[in-house]
């Protein structure tokens, strides 16, 4: 039998038992009880004690059912709805709650980023751990990352560069909004049911870059199931990670200037031997260098947070 064909059998396996279902979904036993009893949102099997046992499918749907009824919806309006047309209807509904979202004020952005900034200057962590925590708590995920914290990051850097910050204060400044994005990450990874596999790295001569572990928050909050690898990964260990882990999507960063040529070629490689190669995505401040490439083998180009955003969306669409 072929893995794929395995996986398949075993996602329709009753294997389940209830309390897995619960901790998976977030849903307590007596509601996805009342949910089958009532409506038939899903069936169980049963052991040869009388246990209720559910499949995988069973736990998509479920959790697809609660964010409809987060959204708005009611249960037995939605229980019998095919697991595509749930999708569909959770997507809109989603996008719609996106829409709605009132952006804060530019002021009000504006005092958080001075917040943070002047806990930057005086190396106060405390305080900067509070600007930040207050940022994700008043602001969306996306306006977070893109009005808040990148603007930060780029303020960062240019004033260092100016030497009006020390080493030790890009230093010191950095790792905390990287424990920030860690805990982000943790909340995703956590709360999210399985996705289809991403595999995030970058190649050898590449560095670490913040901005990479911010399109890692993105990716997982639409719904991928973010692997990282990190910097200076050879590009036959990326194709090995992944084949490895069945990666739907492979994301590449590239940020350092030199060794365009040897990156080029690497990039080729991949495309021509990963089992998973249609989409193969680049991103970083380096990405310009690499257009040709891009069109030569049908790549996608994400220079910002706004289009890797979009294109992870259409991907993710398209693979559910």
């Amino acid at each position: 039998m072929k893995v794929p064909e395995l996986k398949d059998s075993l996602s329709k396996k009753p294997r389940h038992l209830i309390q897995v279902v619960g901790r998976r979904t977030g849903i307590s036993s007596d509601v996805i009880r009342a949910w089958e009893r009532r409506y038939g949102a899903i069936v169980s099997e049963r052991t040869d004690t009388n246990r209720r046992l559910y499949t995988d499918a069973d736990i998509e749907k479920l959790t697809l059912l609660k964010r409809a009824i987060n959204a708005g919806r009611r249960i037995g309006d939605i229980a019998n709805l095919s697991y595509d047309d749930l999708f569909e209807l959770v997507m809109g509904d989603e996008s719609n709650t996106a829409k709605s979202y009132k952006r804060p004020s530019t002021g009000t952005v504006m005092e958080l980023f001075d917040e943070a900034t002047n806990a930057v200057y005086e190396m106060d962590s405390s305080r900067l751990e509070t600007a930040l925590s207050n940022a994700v708590a008043m602001l969306s995920t996306t306006d977070f990352m893109l009005e808040f914290l990148k603007p930060l990051h780029t303020h960062i850097n240019d004033e260092c560069a100016r030497g009006s910050l020390r080493f030790v204060q890009e230093k010191f400044a950095k790792l905390c909004i990287r424990n920030c994005l860690a805990n982000l990450s943790v909340t995703f990874r956590s709360a999210k049911d399985e996705g289809p596999k991403l595999l995030i790295g970058s190649l050898t001569s590449e560095f670490e870059n913040l901005d990479t572990i911010m399109h890692i928050i993105v990716a997982q909050n639409i719904g991928w199931d973010v692997t990282y690898v990190g910097n200076g990964v050879p590009h036959d260990e990326l194709i090995f990670m992944a084949n490895k882990i069945k990666a739907r999507a492979m994301v590449i960063a590239l940020n350092h200037p030199r060794d365009i040529a040897r990156k080029t070629h690497e990039i080729k490689t991949i495309k021509e031997t990963a089992e998973q190669k249609d989409n193969i995505v680049l991103i970083g401040k380096e990405t310009s260098n690499y257009r040709q490439l891009a069109d030569d083998v049908k790549a996608i180009i994400s220079s910002d947070l706004s289009s890797f955003r979009l294109t992870m969306e259409r991907l993710y669409g398209l693979i559910r």
